[in-house]
């Protein structure tokens, strides 16, 4: 009977947690200093930023004797675009966010020189518990597709950026880990550390096509 309780229990747990709306994972990625040292390019920038990348959520559930049971939801989109936007606002002397693709007529209309369209790839969540260490780790493989283009839409270059966050969360022996089975580990972290990273190797490479962008304006 007890064996039964504690199954009918389990279930009633686990339903519950899958049918909620999930923990919402706290992501404040920092832009990296070294962003100050940059010299900005001298030119009007289109920023286009495709709304699945902007509004991407990403669910992960864990199950473990340590953590207990949890269902995450990480919102990688919203600070990931923020990101971007902050950044390109540094590279470059003025920037205009577009809210769709442009075309001749609207880059002409709005006097752009550049345009630079950026959309996701992948990401994907690592969500590790060493539970003889008393650990979590978190991993998070991020990639964007990145495209950079004259006013006259002429390829300026489009690469693939890829980027792994990581990060390591100990328990607190003193609360024996209570404090994970309510909140869990503090995943969010390794999603600001790739964040940080792959908007760093974008601007990185916006500045090593410096020449060829003000080679492109009149």
């Amino acid at each position: 009977m007890k064996k039964v309780i504690v199954f009918i229990l389990m279930f009633l747990l686990v339903t519950g947690c899958a049918n909620s709306r999930g923990k919402k994972v706290s992501i404040v990625p920092m832009l990296d200093k070294r962003y100050k040292a940059m010299q900005s390019i001298p030119c009007h920038a289109g920023l286009f930023i495709e709304p699945s990348l902007r509004h991407f959520n990403q669910e992960e559930w864990q199950t473990s004797m340590i953590v207990g049971i949890h269902h995450y939801v990480f919102p990688i989109g919203e600070p990931l675009a923020r990101s971007i936007e902050e950044m390109t606002k540094m590279v470059f002397d003025k920037v205009t966010i577009l809210n769709e693709l442009p075309n001749r007529e609207l880059i002409e209309k709005t006097g752009l020189d550049v345009v630079l369209t950026v959309q996701l790839k992948e990401s994907e969540l690592d969500l590790i518990v060493e539970e003889s260490a008393w650990r979590a780790i978190g991993k998070h493989y991020l990639s964007i597709q990145a495209s950079l283009s004259g006013k006259n839409l002429n390829k300026i270059f489009e690469d693939e950026f890829i980027a792994e966050g990581k990060n390591l969360d100990l328990i607190d022996f003193e609360t024996e880990g209570g404090w994970w089975k309510t909140a869990g580990p503090k995943y969010g972290p390794a999603v600001e550390d790739s964040i940080e990273k792959i908007v760093f190797k974008l601007a990185q490479r916006l500045i090593a096509s410096r020449e060829q962008i003000e080679t492109d304006i009149p």
